[in-house]
């Protein structure tokens, strides 16, 4: 693969900070290249190639440090970053969060479901683990879906799940999902799309 497009590659998978420095490489370039043809037609002065390429890649290095975005921390990045001069942003560290599971209170069952969506395929699917009140596996399910988004997939989940315990006669069902939109879908059955 040639090194141009290599450098082509990185910009366009490049994090924030990145495609921020090409919106300004862009613009000044741009910018820079009508300023100069202003001088030379209406005030009669003359600029080398080199001068106009010296403005320019100052102008890169100094507006470089007003990005904000923080970069992908790949290797060819770092090499571009640091070519233009501009300030290699680090993504924050991800933060831990503690997630702990609670049995149910005895006689009732807990349900736990998710959903997903290959936004690329179209495609996703579904799935619920349910548990008694000492966390010992009451069964579980997986479905593979043809849905719009993934929010129908988590919804999906819930459906599946309550006509599941539904038909195994569980009549006190402690259902967990990582959605608030599905929670309002829950409290507000208006809310739920049609198609679901």
């Amino acid at each position: 693969m040639s090194e141009k497009k290599k450098v082509r590659e990185t910009f366009e998978r490049g994090g924030g900070e990145l495609k921020e420095l090409w919106l300004i490489c862009f613009t000044s370039i741009l910018w820079f290249v009508w300023h100069v043809r202003n001088k030379t037609r209406f005030d009669g002065r003359c600029f080398s190639v080199q001068a106009v390429c010296r403005l320019i890649s100052g102008h890169i290095r100094a507006t470089s440090h007003l990005t904000t975005s923080p970069m992908h921390s790949t290797v060819q990045e770092l090499r571009i970053l640091k070519c233009f001069g501009a300030p290699c942003l680090p993504r924050r560290a991800p933060r831990a969060v503690e997630v702990n599971w609670f049995p149910p209170s005895l006689g009732w069952v807990k349900i736990n479901s998710d959903g997903s969506w290959k936004h690329e395929e179209g495609v996703g699917g579904c799935g619920a683990i349910f548990q008694d009140y000492k966390g010992q596996f009451l069964g579980a399910f997986a479905s593979n879906l043809e849905i719009p988004n993934s929010i129908a997939g988590k919804i999906m989940a819930v459906i599946k799940a309550i006509e599941l315990a539904w038909v195994r006669d569980w009549k006190h069902i402690w259902l967990e999902v990582d959605s608030s939109l599905v929670l309002d879908y829950i409290r507000t059955p208006s809310l739920v799309p049609w198609s679901l």
